[in-house]
């Protein structure tokens, strides 16, 4: 009896020496093994960058804002252009819509294109005579922003209403306003600022000034 066992035992083993029941085989692959697609949701874009937003939005995206440094590049910049007759320059700081009002001839319905006004007073008056006086003192300069809640109009021509989110206005008051008998700026100029990306642009010029 324990001998049939045993040899029961023996042809059971042999039997299971058979083909394996999954492939296999002898070599590697040669190419880079590429592991399973993982499926993945596509990343949604930011939200538009707002200067405020309320809480109630959910998930927002704000714009840093913009120094005090910003505001004077551009001042400066507006003035530094007229001292050197530089029309592409002056023009570079425009938006495209800039309006020079000038309070001597009333409402700013018709005030015309800021350069076109510049281009007219360029050529009609020498502004590089300027050179080497004061023109303006930064530490003059007054700085008004909308978001400042203004209860009156840093000048009668704005509009506080009318000031977007972000827009700066700056009263400036001119040092060196004619030279001899001509008279080059008015007495004060204000500018009202509008950002554009990470710069401000002017937007509209206010001053009490007569085109000779």
């Amino acid at each position: 009896m324990a001998a049939c066992v045993l040899l029961f035992v023996s042809l059971l083993g042999c039997g299971g020496a058979g083909a394996p029941l999954f492939a296999t085989t002898s070599e590697l692959p040669e190419g880079s093994r590429r592991p399973d697609g993982v499926a993945v949701d596509p990343a949604s874009a930011p939200p538009r960058a707002k200067d405020v937003a309320n809480a109630e939005a959910g998930l927002v995206t704000l714009r840093t804002p913009l120094g005090t440094e910003a505001v004077l590049t551009t001042v400066s910049g507006f003035f530094r252009a007229i001292v050197d007759e530089d029309m592409e320059a002056l023009e570079a700081l425009f938006t495209r819509d800039a309006l020079s009002i000038s309070t001597s001839y009333g409402p700013s319905g018709s005030a015309p294109s800021a350069p076109l006004f510049w281009t007219q007073r360029m050529r009609r008056l020498d502004y590089t005579k300027l050179a080497g006086e004061v023109v303006f003192r930064e530490v003059e300069l007054e700085i008004y922003r909308a978001e400042d809640a203004l209860t009156s109009s840093p000048h009668p021509a704005i509009r506080v209403e009318a000031l977007s989110t972000g827009d700066v206005v700056v009263r400036v008051p001119i040092a060196t306003s004619r030279l001899g008998s001509d008279r080059l700026l008015g007495e004060e100029v204000v500018l009202w600022l509008r950002r554009e990306g990470e710069r401000y642009r002017i937007y509209r010029i206010v001053e009490d000034f007569q085109m000779p």
